[in-house]
């Protein structure tokens, strides 16, 4: 449209025609209103339904302006008398730039049309690329809730397998307690045998009042609750001095002063440990007055305040080694005592 602007307003000034005309001032039009003048079905050219009324009233009123503007209502003129009276040249000239104007404003619509598709497709692309980074999020979040997970599984079974091997300590243990319960069962058992022959003894014992002791031994029945005689000791240690040498005697009266001191420490005492040790001491002595005297015919065996005395003739052997476990047998024996009482 610029060069057709220009080349109207190069072309001379046709003398024949006077008349002149005033430039009209108007508003720049909006894409809109030209689109609905694209689609006017009357196609008429909207640039020539200018009233020619007006445009003389208004070339009267502008008749004082300055020299410029003149000049620029001569060039309107000549467009203006072009358009007005064209010839056969300019009419296909007008008729070819005004199908290319509709082109172009064909185009622009479409181009129009294009932008807005084509931001409504960036406007979808950028809520699809949010709904994707939220997604994403989630994503992420799930993954770390599945490691968190995991990790705690991992935890469990390692406090299972924890839990697991307790347990089986556990059963083992119980196992064992059980090996021990019935091993401690037949200890018992046997001690309750032993308590049931110390019972035949004692009461064989208390059934027979006459009983012969062997030669220069005072017996004094002792009970559960009384420790050994220490006369009687001394009456054995007297018994055996002709027989025994200086060292020997020696020995011996330290073993016996011990002895003295340990029964003396189990009357103040009066616990296990220290009667255990007056029955160690008095064994202690007995040892040399067994070694040295050679009793055959008896033997006086006396433990924990209980006295035994074996007969050679009833063919009974004591053996001291089946004391193992007496103070228990002697707890029981005691308490039996005492029921038949």
């Amino acid at each position: 449209m610029v060069p057709l602007v220009q080349s109207l307003i190069d072309r001379k000034v046709n003398t024949s025609f006077t008349r002149r005309g005033s430039v009209i001032y108007t508003k720049t039009p909006s894409r809109e209103s030209l689109s609905k003048k694209m689609i006017d079905p009357r196609g008429r050219n909207t640039s020539q339904s200018i009233p020619t009324k007006n445009k003389m009233d208004h070339g009267d009123k502008d008749q004082g302006k300055t020299a410029n503007d003149n000049q620029d209502a001569d060039s309107f003129a000549i467009f203006s008398s072009s358009r007005a009276v064209p010839t056969g040249k300019d009419a296909e000239e007008l008729i070819a730039l005004r199908e290319q104007v509709e082109d172009l404003q064909r185009k622009l619509l479409e181009k129009d049309e294009l932008l807005k598709s084509e931001e409504v497709s960036k406007n979808k692309l950028n809520a699809v690329q949010a709904k994707f980074d939220e997604v994403k999020l989630q994503v992420a979040d799930k993954d770390s809730l599945i490691k968190s997970t995991q990790l705690q599984l991992s935890n469990a079974k390692i406090k299972l397998a924890d839990k697991q091997a307790a347990l089986e300590k556990l059963q083992w243990e119980a196992m064992t307690s059980n090996q021990k319960v019935e091993t401690l069962q037949q200890e018992l058992d046997s001690i309750q045998g032993g308590i049931s022959s110390f019972m035949l003894v004692f009461e064989n014992l208390t059934k027979n009042n006459s009983i012969t002791y062997a030669e220069d031994y005072d017996y004094k029945p002792c009970y559960l609750d009384q420790l050994p005689d220490i006369d009687h000791m001394d009456l054995q240690i007297r018994f055996v001095q002709d027989d025994l040498d200086d060292r020997e005697m020696q020995k011996m009266e330290e073993a016996r002063k011990a002895y003295i001191a340990a029964v003396a420490a189990a009357k103040e005492k009066q616990d296990e440990e220290s009667i255990a040790a007056a029955a160690s001491a008095r064994l202690h002595l007995q040892s040399f007055v067994f070694r040295s005297n050679n009793m055959k015919d008896a033997e006086f065996y006396n433990f924990y305040g209980l006295s035994f005395f074996i007969s050679g003739s009833a063919n009974q052997s004591f053996d001291v080694k089946q004391l193992h476990g007496f103070p228990k047998i002697m707890k029981m024996v005691k308490k039996q005592m005492l029921k038949e009482h």
